[in-house]
């Protein structure tokens, strides 16, 4: 367990020192007007599979697609990053968690901001429970405080308003009126809901719920909504409109019978880590914490996401099984 700890821990580290190099430049430039900073941001062009696209609104993106994907990355490799604080004596060892931090605030993704909130809070009260690692969340909220203040120092007024403009977006239920993207989320989310109220128990198959959405569109989402005109009503758009929630997206495809399978799992693989963690020291300990972390985060994220391609999820599975069969074989012996 000790090498599957440090060793994708590693992996991960070394990705975000390239996502937190790309993403400081895009800061700059994006949020801060810093325009001459682009001749170094170029650089990135030259890596394998990157092109250098600088996202509107002054959110960032760094090395991902768009600024939803890059807090999916984000919250995948929190709870990894999170843990340098415990098992490092390094003084670098807050840097991980500060980058993360500092990249879903700049990313500007809602989800983003409350999930990893969440998953801080959860790795907060790990801490706060080992008496070795209390002032650790003194030390932090001090940095994270002179991080602040020298970013206040040199633009004050751009970081008042950015801290505004974050908490306004929120309030979910305010812009939902206002914000494209929300109506289009909790368009599609209702729609789903919809299906399932009309086949509640298998739902209507499998990879089936694109086909009956589209006689259930809300007229508050689709009304002065761009995307469903360009994507999600467009015959000839050949991308199958996405469903914004697994789990809305399964109680239309499998009823009631597959939600709660699925509900299984989740609430399995959670119980499973709370009653590991009992028996468990050192590495081993660390390694349930962070999985506790990351697939909370991650199952809390699909409720904003359709897709069965959350990497983080069946990474972390993995080894929740494999620590499973090693405690099985040491209670056998």
């Amino acid at each position: 367990m000790k090498e599957i700890l440090f060793k994708i821990r590693k992996i991960f580290l070394w990705s975000l020192i390239v996502a937190s190099v790309y993403g400081f430049f895009e800061i700059l430039i994006s949020a801060f007007g810093y325009r001459f900073f682009y001749k170094f941001l170029e650089i990135f062009n030259y890596f394998p599979f990157l092109e250098v696209n600088l996202f509107p609104q002054e959110r960032i993106s760094s090395i991902s697609y768009e600024p939803p994907f890059l807090a999916i990355y984000l919250i995948t490799i929190s709870g990894w990053m999170f843990s340098y604080i415990i098992t490092s004596n390094s003084p670098w060892r807050f840097l991980p968690t500060i980058s993360i931090l500092v990249l879903t605030y700049f990313s500007g993704s809602r989800t983003g901001l409350v999930v990893i909130f969440i998953q801080l809070i959860i790795f907060s009260v790990f801490l706060y429970k080992d008496q070795r690692f209390k002032k650790y969340i003194t030390n932090f909220i001090i940095g994270f405080s002179l991080i602040f203040s020298v970013l206040l120092v040199l633009n004050g007024e751009k970081v008042l308003k950015s801290v505004a403009e974050k908490v306004d977006s929120l309030d979910f239920e305010k812009n939902l009126t206002k914000s494209v993207s929300n109506q289009s989320r909790f368009g599609m989310q209702y729609a789903s809901v919809q299906v399932f109220l009309e086949n509640p128990i298998i739902g209507v198959g499998f990879g089936q719920q694109t086909y009956h959405n589209r006689t259930h569109y809300p007229i508050w989402a689709t009304r002065n909504n761009y995307e469903f005109k360009l994507f999600y009503k467009n015959k000839k758009e050949k991308a199958f409109p996405p469903g914004y929630n697994i789990y809305t997206r399964l109680l239309a495809e499998t009823g009631l019978v597959g939600i709660i399978l699925f509900l299984m799992i989740l609430c399995f693989s959670i119980n499973e880590i709370r009653l590991l963690m009992k028996t468990t020291k050192g590495e081993e300990r660390v390694l349930l914490m962070i999985l506790f972390i990351s697939l909370s985060g991650l199952y809390i994220n699909w409720l904003q996401i359709d897709t069965f391609r959350m990497y983080g999820v069946w990474l972390g599975l993995a080894i929740l099984i494999r620590m499973r069969k090693k405690s099985i074989l040491a209670e056998n012996e």
